[in-house]
């Protein structure tokens, strides 16, 4: 009698300690799955930024003697993820604002090739505040004349 209880016990030893290493290890095992966190693999998302070009439009600046015509394509660098459902949408704001913008301008002023980058910069500067000024939740990483036409 004594033989099989001191049996029993070890038996019922051995079998906490499978029971339990098999916990463990399967813990262990399925840890990413239930903690998450640091044990699971994480890769930074690379969002490149994409180009959107505009429709061409054409835009009146005052000159010396007469009128002149500016035609102007142009495309925006973005890497936000609505942006072309955002650009149809404020299409009109865009224009408006660039219209605005050259009609200022001077024959001479656009006609200076060193003036181009900087004409770019303002550009993506009033962009930048008119979309945000109107709730569009875009973006822009720079504001690219493509084509630039004086007349």
């Amino acid at each position: 009698m004594a033989f099989s209880n001191t049996t029993g016990k070890k038996i019922t030893i051995l079998l906490i300690i499978m029971i339990w290493s098999s916990a463990v290890f399967w813990a262990g095992w399925q840890s990413p799955t239930i903690i998450g966190g640091p044990f699971s693999p994480s890769e930074d998302e690379i969002v490149t930024a994409k180009f959107y070009p505009l429709d061409k439009f054409v835009i009146s600046v005052p000159g010396d003697d007469y009128p002149h015509y500016l035609l102007l394509e142009m495309a925006f660098k973005s890497r936000s993820k609505n942006v072309e459902s955002t650009i149809k949408q404020a299409d009109p704001v865009i224009r408006n604002s660039l219209m605005k913008m050259f009609a200022k301008k001077h024959f001479n002023e656009l006609n200076d090739s060193q003036q181009f980058e900087s004409l770019q910069k303002e550009a993506h500067q009033l962009l930048t505040v008119v979309l945000a000024e109107n709730e569009f939740s875009i973006e822009l990483d720079d504001v690219l004349f493509t084509r630039m036409v004086i007349q």
